[in-house]
């Protein structure tokens, strides 16, 4: 489809900009940080002021003449339409008072053009049949989301920028990411911090999804934050009844089971009230069908509906990819690794649980380590930190440590590995302090 003369420009500001250039030394200045040479429609236009833009950065003015000398020197005079389009250019401009609207006014014209290209893109995609709709719907999000942010975002900081930043932080005090509530784990790690993949790995039935559950109620109702819950294992309504029950301190199994005692309906109702304030989203699409793409998707969606979320989790990662691929351990290694890039893209912690091989049950301490887990390929590799969890008396009922589960951090990228321990109630999921 033929769009050329559908697509939006203002060649008046285009010539205006361009000839304030040419009349004014200081006016490249002004526009040289909001304006790119292809936000300008026409090609005569962006060869005129790159060359104004390269002149500026070797330390030049961009007036008439030494644009001219620069565009001769290079053989490119007459491919903007040599002198004369220069001094018509000069002729049509009064002043560059204006200079910087002018500017606005290009750039949301080339906005506008890139709108209708991607529209066309989205189109075309659309109509493939043999792609993956998923798929197809994140490209289009993404496109589209990259119109919305500005064309001459800030690639590259300097180190005078990152240390102002850094010296505010300081000053502060403030927390990099946000504490679990769990003093001695808090000690260790100084919270969830934000833009970090956390591996939260043990093996079934010790407490993962539980651990999971309770941070994802600690950011809900101390920060207020939205919480994405990810849940390719359990289903939605059997995750909902785990929040239930480590609020209301009802045993999870009864609660699985439809069954309630007559005293604890007011308890229930209380929680049940409690719950449904709190920023939760639970997508449990089933494993082989999450993908990274789609992640990105709901995250998207949850910022423009309900504000920036302030933790992802995941239940669990080895759920996720073609369970029969060849190298399974590639595709397992290649999925963290999206999660590490979708936690540093919504600044958020990114917390995915991961199963422990069975292997570590044969060895006399069982407690797990970073090399035991199943299908592990890179996920060591892009942890920011990993925790392991054991609980001695699930091996050992008589264990001196019964009712206490270890946190074991195992990796972490900007702090010393530890161990910190709670109690652990695995009939309500239920995490307390040790230490006061």
């Amino acid at each position: 489809m033929n769009t050329s003369h559908l697509m939006p420009t203002s060649i008046e500001a285009e010539e205006a900009i361009l000839g304030g250039i040419l009349i004014d030394p200081t006016a490249i200045s002004r526009v040289a940080d909001l304006l790119k040479p292809e936000f300008f429609a026409i090609a005569a236009h962006q060869r005129i002021f790159s060359t104004a833009i390269t002149l500026l950065t070797q330390g030049h003015s961009a007036d008439l003449m030494t644009v001219t000398n620069w565009l001769t020197d290079h053989g490119q005079l007459d491919g903007i339409g040599g002198l004369s389009k220069l001094a018509q250019l000069v002729d049509r401009t009064v002043s560059t008072v204006n200079i910087d609207q002018y500017a606005g006014l290009v750039e949301e014209k080339y906005r506008r053009r890139k709108l209708i290209e991607a529209g066309i893109r989205i189109a075309e995609a659309g109509s493939q049949t043999a792609r993956d709709l998923e798929e197809i719907i994140a490209e289009a999000e993404t496109e589209i989301l990259s119109i919305n942010s500005r064309a001459n975002s800030q690639e590259f900081s300097t180190v005078a920028d990152c240390l102002s930043q850094v010296w505010a932080s300081l000053e502060t005090g403030a927390p990099p990411g946000y504490f679990t509530g769990l003093h001695d784990l808090d000690e260790l790690i100084g919270g969830l911090p934000r833009k970090d993949l956390i591996i939260v790995a043990a093996r079934a039935s010790m407490g993962k999804t539980w651990f999971a559950i309770y941070l994802a109620l600690q950011i809900a109702k101390k920060y207020g934050l939205p919480v994405v819950f990810f849940s390719a294992e359990m289903s939605k309504e059997a995750l909902t009844k785990r929040l239930l029950a480590q609020i209301s301190g009802i045993s999870s199994q009864r609660l699985m089971w439809n069954k309630i005692y007559e005293e604890e309906w007011e308890k229930l109702s209380a929680a049940v009230g409690e719950l449904s304030e709190l920023p939760i989203i639970i997508d449990d699409t089933p494993g082989t069908s999450l993908t990274p793409a789609s992640m990105r998707s709901v995250l998207r969606r949850v910022e423009r509906e309900h504000g920036s979320p302030g933790l992802v989790i995941l239940d669990y990662l080895q759920l996720l990819g073609e369970r029969n691929a060849g190298n399974r351990a590639q595709d397992v290694g290649a999925i963290a690794g999206h999660c590490k890039a979708i936690a540093k893209d919504f600044d958020v912690p990114f917390v995915a649980l991961a199963q422990i091989n069975r292997g570590v049950e044969a060895r006399n301490d069982k407690r797990p380590m970073m090399s035991d887990l199943k299908d592990s390929g890179d996920i060591e590799q892009d942890a920011d930190l990993a925790v392991c969890l054991y609980r001695d008396d699930y091996y050992n009922p008589e264990s001196a440590e019964r009712d206490k589960i270890e946190l074991i951090v195992r990796k972490q990228r900007n702090g010393s590995l530890g161990t910190a321990k709670c109690w652990f109630n695995p009939e309500k999921g239920t995490f307390r302090n040790i230490s006061k």
